[in-house]
């Protein structure tokens, strides 16, 4: 197959990168994305303004602008950082995951899949390293599987695929088959993990988060109903440079006496508000930048 010349730059850059950020100590490709996060956000500006009206949005005087600047800078670098951890996924070990907080929820979990007659669902909002988690539950041995979309570059499909097949991770393609396949995995004890925190394209229901309102996908609720298990919020905190905490929130669970429509509705506003709570506590762990930006919906 022939490929396109900025499939093939992309490609390169992303092997160059990623073999440079693997042999470099874990403090030093860290520095080396600190240097990139803090040229392209006090230099290059990147989405800074935008930023800082979302926090004022969310937040309104609560914060002054110093703090509402500090916020949005440990963010950006929060995201640069994550793009340098999961460029060296390949090299985590159960090991090194059992050095990190998190490693605290892994009894905790397995006696949640211990007692299911199923599995459960993650939601897990864009904070702290999200994806961390999901790496650090498949090193425990917890059969986690996710849904992803494929890339549009084919060779960094490929590559993105081939750095997941070092785990055991199951990737559930999003597309119009795939609701079964993910129903059918919950019901054999698989978990699920799923970002929530996302405005929807498509028809959603329209929930409080982050002082306003929102319209969000139902997956994660239709996903509850249609395999009778619980939805589990998590949120994930970096500490300093280097170190991952988690934590675990009460479960909410289907009613599957409710109609379903209103049933979703609950389900998805108790996963949101919860979500909410833990966004507030420490705002500088979340995802400010992100394109689908969540309040965006009912603006749109």
């Amino acid at each position: 197959m022939k490929h396109k010349p900025k499939h093939i730059i992309e490609y390169v850059s992303l092997v160059l990168v990623s073999g440079l950020v693997r042999i470099l100590p874990l403090r030093a490709a860290l520095a080396l994305g600190w240097i990139v996060a803090a040229g392209s956000h006090f230099i290059g500006r990147v989405n800074v303004e935008r930023t800082h009206n979302r926090i004022r949005e969310v937040f309104g005087d609560r914060y002054t602008d110093r703090e509402v600047r500090r916020i949005a800078w440990i963010a950006w670098r929060n995201l640069c950082f994550n793009a340098i951890d999961a460029l060296r996924f390949p090299t985590l070990t159960l090991k090194k995951i059992r050095k990190q907080p998190l490693a605290n929820l892994e009894p905790k979990l397995k006696k949640i899949l211990e007692d299911c007659e199923g599995g459960f669902i993650f939601a897990t909002p864009h904070m702290g390293n999200w994806e961390i988690a999901g790496i650090a539950s498949d090193l425990m041995d917890i059969p986690l599987f996710v849904i992803v979309r494929k890339q549009k570059n084919p060779l960094m499909d490929a590559y993105i695929n081939k750095m997941r097949r070092t785990f055991s991770m199951e990737v559930v393609y999003r597309e119009a088959r795939m609701l079964k396949g993910v129903v059918d995995r919950l019901k054999e004890g698989k978990v699920l993990a799923i970002l929530p925190d996302v405005n929807s394209r498509a028809k959603g229901v329209t929930v409080d988060f982050l002082n306003g309102k929102t319209t969000i996908a139902t997956g994660t609720a239709s996903f509850s109903r249609m395999a009778n298990c619980p939805v589990y919020p998590v949120c994930t905190r970096r500490i300093g440079w280097t170190q991952h905490d988690a934590v675990l929130l009460d479960p909410i669970t289907p009613d599957l006496a409710m109609d379903k429509e209103e049933d979703q509705q609950r389900i998805m506003q108790e996963v949101m508000t919860a979500l909410s709570n833990e966004i507030i506590q420490t705002p500088e762990q979340y995802f400010w930048y992100n394109k689908r930006w969540v309040l965006d919906s009912i603006k749109n």
